[in-house]
């Protein structure tokens, strides 16, 4: 059983208290003192410990630990009409390799009632962290506040840095990737305005066709994510450091 603790420092032989979320997790499973965990915090930590408790509180006994650096950064800034499948989208963000979620206000959100709000987004990086207990990753993926699409585009990408926005005018993904950064921008229901669309051109992006139909933004956002990671895993197995560039 994978137990979640706060970030923070944690070594060999601390006795950790988890949260009230946790404790009531462990007391629904009925787990006993004694009872060997799993441990994650989120933030790379992978652990192992031993399950205590003291009247009311979960403690754990931490018998070993150990960091995991930061994977690769993969960002996927996501049109943000639907607050219910934004939170599948966050949920399975880390099963898929994305570090970095970012819910995107576009002309076509901006007036929905169903949007993701700015008091909503804690909800989803809670949501982002309780899905590592399932997944086993060691990193939660971070989920940002929302912010207007035009307010995206920063200085011009670096040399080594991906840009891409999803569109089924435009490229297959590079058959191989390095450990480059990459940000991909994955349009609502409706798609972006051209003028959104000219901004981002612009900007760096480049169109990027993730398969044969048109999909909803959960599903694209998955999809590119789920392509950046394979491409990654054969350019590692390759040894390359860059990819291939396409």
């Amino acid at each position: 059983m994978i137990v979640l603790l706060a970030p923070g420092d944690v070594a060999a032989d601390h006795l950790v208290e988890l949260d009230a979320e946790e404790t009531h997790h462990l007391r629904v499973r009925r787990a006993e003192t004694g009872m060997e965990l799993e441990l994650r915090d989120g933030a790379g930590l992978v652990g192992h410990g031993r399950l205590r408790w003291a009247a009311k509180k979960a403690l754990v006994e931490v018998i070993d630990c150990f960091h995991r650096p930061r994977p690769a950064r993969l960002t996927l800034a996501v049109g943000a009409g639907d607050r219910e499948r934004f939170a599948w989208l966050a949920e399975k963000a880390g099963e898929v390799g994305i570090t970095d979620l970012q819910p995107t206000i576009t002309a076509l959100t901006s007036g929905v009632a169903t949007r993701v709000r700015a008091e909503q987004v804690e909800k989803l990086r809670r949501r982002a962290r309780e899905a590592i207990k399932q997944s086993g990753a060691a990193w939660a993926p971070e989920v940002h506040d929302a912010v207007s699409l035009v307010q995206l585009p920063p200085a011009p990408a670096t040399p080594d840095e991906r840009r891409w926005l999803a569109d089924p005018r435009g490229d297959l993904a590079p058959s191989r990737l390095g450990d480059e950064p990459v940000t991909i921008i994955v349009g609502p229901e409706g798609g972006l305005t051209a003028q959104e669309r000219t901004v981002l051109l612009e900007a760096g992006y480049q169109p990027l066709r993730l398969g044969p139909h048109v999909l909803r933004f959960e599903t694209a956002a998955v999809v590119a994510a789920a392509a950046v990671g394979l491409a990654r895993e054969r350019g590692a197995r390759r040894g390359t450091k860059g990819g291939t560039r396409g």
